[in-house]
């Protein structure tokens, strides 16, 4: 009798060791440069979770948020290197690479969370392909808070931001800040309180997510809704890691990649509602653009999809028109 359950025990000792190997098959890292109570770091959590419970935890994912590993400029090429297995990357930082990556960050190109879908429906599969060119594979992506314009006084036209100072924080936000006729200032955005108490600037744009983070009220009395620009995020894996896994893993990574961009995407837009509400209840105006400005601002807009496009050659134009023409028939 005593052989014979020192036997059953041993079997089962052996079968939990067998089932915890297979438990942790393919053990892969995250890497995300944003802190994790971000909504975008949410997700990325959400995707390891959910990844390790379809997969009763055969693909086994630890995220490391808040720039721990790499920071954001360099989270791609880590992961290109073998450094790291996943990553996330702000789309626009690859612009140096291939145009198409700056294109959901000029100003008015899209103006709005549908159009940015048109956008991403076009955009995806040759970004994809792109990313493929350095072993990577695209995941899924999600946009950041769409951008609009705060103002210390009341602005109908581009008349009545002649001369002011707005703060900019690159190429593009200066360029953006001359076409609408006023004056580019750095100011970190953790300074803006002190820049518009003395008069350095008078406006800025952000996404009003931001706006509540920095109590713009405090500074501001006008915030325009103008979703000017969403820029997206996206996470990648290392396409030799990726083919590691077995068919039903692939198809599974699949599957909760779209799960998770499509929850990413109701989230953004849905903290967008609720924070213009928060400024709205602290005694901001909150409203879209007169029609006169919106006018004015589109062609700001095209202006600089034509810098874009000298830059983004045919290629570039393809895919503007083929986001023209579907975002027309919407």
């Amino acid at each position: 009798m005593r052989t014979f359950y020192t036997t059953v025990a041993a079997g089962l000792a052996a079968t939990f060791i067998t089932s915890g190997a297979y438990a942790q098959e393919f053990q892969w890292n995250l890497a995300n440069a944003y802190p994790a109570s971000e909504f975008q770091s949410e997700a990325m959590q959400m995707f390891a979770d959910k990844m390790r419970e379809v997969t009763d935890g055969r693909l086994d994912i630890t995220t490391h948020h808040g720039g721990s590993l790499f920071a954001n400029p360099v989270v791609l090429e880590s992961t290109r290197n073998g450094l790291v297995e996943m990553g996330s990357e702000l789309m626009t930082n690859l612009g140096r690479e291939n145009p198409l990556w700056e294109l959901d960050g000029i100003p008015f190109f899209v103006t709005s969370y549908a159009d940015a879908k048109v956008l991403w429906d076009v955009t995806r599969e040759p970004l994809t392909e792109e990313l493929a060119k350095s072993g990577v594979r695209l995941l899924y992506a999600v946009p950041w808070p769409s951008q609009g314009f705060f103002f210390d006084r009341e602005i109908n036209s581009l008349a009545d931001v002649e001369g002011l100072s707005m703060r900019a924080y690159n190429p593009s936000t200066t360029r953006l800040t001359e076409l609408m006729g006023a004056e580019p200032t750095t100011v970190q955005i953790t300074e803006m309180q002190q820049a518009f108490a003395t008069g350095l600037i008078s406006s800025f744009n952000t996404a009003p997510t931001s706006g509540v983070v920095y109590k713009a009220w405090e500074y501001t009395d006008f915030y325009y809704k103008t979703d000017a620009w969403l820029p997206k995020l996206m996470v990648f894996v290392r396409e030799d890691v990726y083919q590691t896994l077995p068919d039903d893993i692939k198809a599974q990574v699949a599957e909760v990649a779209m799960e998770v961009e499509a929850w990413g995407w109701e989230q953004s837009e849905a903290k967008v509602t609720e924070a213009e509400k928060t400024l709205a209840d602290n005694g901001m105006t909150v409203a879209p653009p007169s029609e006169e400005l919106a006018a004015e601002l589109a062609q700001v807009g095209e202006t600089m999809v034509q810098d874009w496009l000298a830059n983004a050659g045919e290629d570039g134009k393809a895919v503007v028109d083929e986001f023209r023409e579907k975002a027309a028939a919407e």
